[in-house]
């Protein structure tokens, strides 16, 4: 009989043990899934503080390609560049927000249609290419 209680003092004795050690444990997880932002969950749901940059890029056709008169949106507006006649041109505005629409229109070239290429960056990442046209015009808009 003195065996078998003896026994029965380890196994509740283990099981405290045990319990002690899953207990910390437990309580660790509950505290880690109620202190996670939803934001954290979702890492591609876009924020509504995340800012954009645009990045122009026009290059003239072959070793004679020029253009002049172009317009670009920007943040503050309407960037214009009336007669002066160039072989490349490129800028980078923002911050922009999301859904901005990004378009460049050339009204002169020569040589043949210039290569338009619109860039985006978000927040600090690298640029990417999001549109490139061979012609007097094109257009973006940030959706990401």
């Amino acid at each position: 009989m003195r065996k078998e209680i003896k026994k029965i003092k380890m196994k509740l004795n283990f099981l405290k043990q045990g319990f002690s050690i899953v207990k910390p444990m437990i309580i660790s997880l509950i505290f880690c899934i109620s202190s996670c932002d939803k934001n954290d969950m979702d890492n591609n749901k876009p924020e509504l503080n995340d800012n954009y940059y645009v990045q122009y890029i026009i290059k003239g056709n072959g070793a004679y390609g020029r253009f002049s008169n172009w317009t670009a949106t920007t943040p503050q507006g309407i960037y214009t560049n009336n007669g002066l006649q160039v072989r490349s041109w490129n800028q980078t505005y923002g911050p922009v927000n999301r859904g901005f629409k990004c378009e460049i229109q050339i009204d002169d070239y020569i040589s043949g249609a210039p290569t338009i290429e619109i860039h985006v960056s978000k927040n600090d990442e690298p640029f990417a290419l999001k549109e490139s046209e061979t012609g007097d015009s094109a257009s973006y808009t940030i959706d990401f």
